[in-house]
């Protein structure tokens, strides 16, 4: 007979074959006897991590003519620079307004909250117009005959017809049917799509911009009651300061517009105030005519 003892299989080799129940290492079950169930596994600590609650780090998801009005030179100088200006805004617009409906990127969402959710976005403020008049009829015909008498002469812009999946844009322009009194103009750009914030501070940047010196900042001020944020800015010709522009800026929602009202100094007794409050009640109607 061998003299090595039977090696029990529930102990292992190396073990005593006796006693060896009441010595196992501290948090250690005791093996099952036979015809038992395993023990239970010892619960984790309260808060311990563990694999299957990791947060899962997210991944990509899928015009006048040559017979205009005195100073008619300057008028389309700056107002050739004006369009420059708008003609820049609308680019931007369309190079970035694609990205907007773009899902987000793991750069751009926010970290996770502890446990792995999300942290929730912050609710939209203002509202969200899906529907835009033709351009010509986002100021009313009764409104243009009290801040501008006879001008009621409206060029439809470029893109007024034309509107894309992401971006809605209006820029129409009134003008006098003739020349015969004190000249006067009333422009509006506007552009309907999501996160106009940056939109909105392009057309506030270029409302308070010399244009490369055609044009000189009388002052700017804030405008309460008209939109989530708006502001207006008087401006004059700087090559004689025949001709002023008051334009507002307005940001409502997904909406952002400027509209600036244009009138002759020398040939007009229209003062700066009458044409700032000339500009926000256009403006006014702008938004009043959305939905």
């Amino acid at each position: 007979m061998s003299e090595n003892p039977h090696v029990d299989p529930r102990q292992g080799f190396g073990a005593s074959p006796q006693g060896s129940q009441g010595h196992q290492g501290p948090g250690q079950a005791p093996p099952p006897m036979p015809g038992q169930a395993p023990p239970p596994v010892p619960p984790q600590a309260p808060n311990a991590p563990s694999a299957w609650s990791q947060p899962v780090p997210p991944g990509n998801p899928g015009g006048p003519g040559d017979s205009g009005p005195p100073g008619g030179r300057r008028v389309w100088l700056i107002g050739g620079a004006a369009a420059l200006a708008v003609a820049v805004i609308v680019g931007v617009v369309v190079v970035t307004s694609g990205d907007d409906d773009k899902g987000d990127t793991a750069a751009s969402k926010p970290p996770s909250a502890p446990g792995g959710a999300a942290k929730p976005k912050a609710p939209s403020v203002g509202k969200s117009f899906t529907k835009v008049p033709k351009g010509c009829e986002l100021i009313k015909a009764s409104t243009i005959e009290k801040i501008a008498p006879g001008g009621n002469k409206c060029t439809p812009g470029l893109m007024d017809k034309k509107d894309l999946p992401t971006m809605i844009t209006r820029m129409p322009r009134w003008e006098p049917n003739d020349y015969g009194g004190p000249y006067q103009s009333l422009t509006v750009s506007l552009t309907v799509s999501a996160g106009v914030k940056g939109q909105y501070d392009l057309k506030k940047k270029t409302a308070l911009s010399d244009l490369s010196g055609l044009r000189k900042v009388e002052g700017s001020k804030p405008v309460s009651g008209l939109g989530e944020e708006a502001v207006v800015v008087s401006t004059i010709d700087a090559q004689g300061g025949s001709l002023a522009v008051s334009e507002v800026v307005v940001r409502e929602g997904n909406a952002a517009l400027a509209v600036d009202f244009t009138y002759s100094r020398e040939s007009s007794d229209t003062t700066r105030k009458q044409a700032e409050d000339a500009a926000v009640a256009a403006a006014r109607d702008v938004l009043a005519s959305m939905s």
